[in-house]
């Protein structure tokens, strides 16, 4: 069990914690509630209930949270499932604390290892394998190319934890892509390299809630993931080199970072790209059960390329359920300069859905409209979850008229399907890639109509280390292929693939 908590704050902290709590002893007592995990502090905010990386959300329903009447027995299998998270330095194993678990999963025996007295650690990681069979998309977009392939990913952490206030991660990463016939795509192959290499302290412990500062390599995901994420999907992930301040309160959770973008080399030493600054400041309040309403402003820079740039963009994202209806909204206003010009634009996302029964196994059913206009750059999303499994666009100059369908059949089994109707937003240019380029350069469309896209996902969980899934898309081209001069192919797409993941 964890000692009582304690603060090791330098003298600002004290005052900060003095302050506050001379407020709160003019407020009506509460009972303390100690957090489940408190040497592991939560640093990247995002949705209570966030699916898998290669499931799109399901609903705003809350996931957790205090019930009313008496405590519910815990259900380990489910803590022990949902123990790794999007990112790894957050995941818990707080339920291996609980005297009343007896069970046993992979990669337990070295999770919560007391190495000598205070100084606590977690050791794992995760393998995955995906085989790829791509006709007429190998590369970026309609290419006109065919290939089959096979993509191993290997990760391996270690979380140390110094008493209440100290902490040293790492993380390591091997990314190979093997039997191709194609060069490998950038974010598939990037053999053993840093993914995470950073320490955390603690500034301040106050009654209302802990300021930390973070200093290193790091992982980022906020949010939906439409704007930061360490796209999951790609081999290699996404990853940051430079600095965070978080505070963790009970109703706010509010990040500063200053990074830059690290780049990925196959066979060379991974570096940040020092012509790059990625900042900002993202906010959620989690005060009302079951809703996330986060607020963010992004800076991101680039002042040694062919487009210099630099981006402002103040975004909102909220979700939740109201009745038997659930819905989801992203909003982002977008201004700076773009190749010495000024740059004014924006992007939007609207979702309503509703759960089809009262059974489990019932459909939830999403109908969503997403747009970008002509010159937005999306920043670091993982744009694999909303804009196709196909990955032909990123959110620029794009509509994105949708219709989403899962069905949990059982507690290990969840179907998706997926339908998509995408148009370009401005006849001027043709559609722009996931790396924000552009599909056709210098040719004005055709047709706004790019084509549809179905989606059919399966996932089944072996164990709750062990996922399988299988996956099959297909492109139906639209018009603009067919009657704008330079595309490489009008022809349809297909793409399926199988995955398996093992996390110990």
């Amino acid at each position: 069990m964890h000692a009582p908590r304690r603060s090791v704050a330098p003298l600002i902290a004290t005052f900060v914690a003095a302050a506050c709590c001379g407020y709160a002893s003019a407020q009506p007592a509460l009972p303390v509630v100690p957090p489940e995990n408190p040497s592991v502090p939560e640093t990247s905010i995002t949705p209570s209930a966030l699916p898998a990386e290669s499931l799109p959300p399901i609903d705003g329903a809350p996931t957790g949270g205090a019930g009313q009447g008496a405590a519910k027995p815990k259900d380990f299998e489910k803590l022990a499932g949902s123990a790794y998270k999007g990112v790894f330095f957050e995941n818990d194993f707080s339920y291996l604390d609980d005297p009343a678990y007896d069970g046993w999963h992979l990669g337990e025996a070295t999770k919560r290892l007391e190495l000598w007295p205070g100084v606590n650690a977690d050791f794992g990681g995760q393998y995955r394998a995906r085989y790829h069979h791509e006709r007429n998309m190998r590369g970026l977009g309609l290419t006109g190319r065919d290939d089959d392939f096979l993509l191993h990913r290997t990760r391996l952490y270690g979380d140390v934890r110094l008493g209440e206030s100290v902490r040293l991660y790492g993380e390591v990463r091997d990314a190979v892509s093997e039997f191709e016939n194609y060069a490998p795509r950038p974010i598939e192959e990037d053999r053993l390299d840093i993914l995470n290499a950073f320490g955390d302290v603690l500034v301040a412990d106050s009654c209302s809630g802990e300021l930390w500062a973070r200093v290193g390599r790091q992982e980022l995901l906020y949010g939906s993931q439409r704007v930061i994420s360490p796209l999951d999907w790609s081999n290699t992930r996404r990853t940051f080199d430079g600095a965070k301040l978080f505070w963790r309160g009970e109703d706010w959770h509010v990040d500063a970072f200053w990074t830059q973008p690290v780049l990925t080399y196959a066979n060379n030493r991974d570096i940040g790209d020092a012509s790059q600054d990625f900042a900002g400041v993202y906010s959620s309040y989690r005060g009302v059960e079951g809703k996330t309403l986060d607020f963010y402003y992004l800076f991101y820079d680039e002042d040694n390329a062919p487009e210099e740039f630099a981006f402002n963009t103040v975004g909102s994202f909220a979700k939740g359920k109201q009745g038997d209806w659930l819905y989801e909204f992203e909003g982002d206003y977008q201004f700076g300069r773009r190749s010495g010009h000024d740059h004014s634009e924006w992007a939007a996302t609207m979702g309503l859905g509703r759960k089809l029964g009262e059974a489990t196994w019932a459909p939830t059913t999403w109908v969503y409209y997403d747009y970008a206009s002509e010159f937005f750059h999306h920043q670091f999303p993982l744009g694999h979850r909303y804009l196709g499994f196909m990955d032909f666009y990123g959110r620029r100059n794009l509509h994105d008229i949708n219709l989403l369908v899962t069905s949990d059949v059982t507690n290990r089994l969840q179907l998706l399907a997926w339908y998509h109707q995408f148009f370009l937003a401005n006849l001027d240019n043709g559609p722009f890639g996931v790396t924000m380029q552009p599909f056709n350069p210098g040719v004005p469309a055709g047709n706004a109509h790019l084509g549809s896209e179905i989606d059919l996902l399966a996932s089944y969980k072996l164990t709750p280390r062990i996922n399988v899934l299988a996956g099959y898309s297909h492109f139906f081209t639209g018009d603009y292929y067919r009657t704008t001069p330079g595309v490489p192919t009008s022809a349809d797409a297909d793409f399926v693939y199988t995955q398996f993941q093992i996390d110990f």
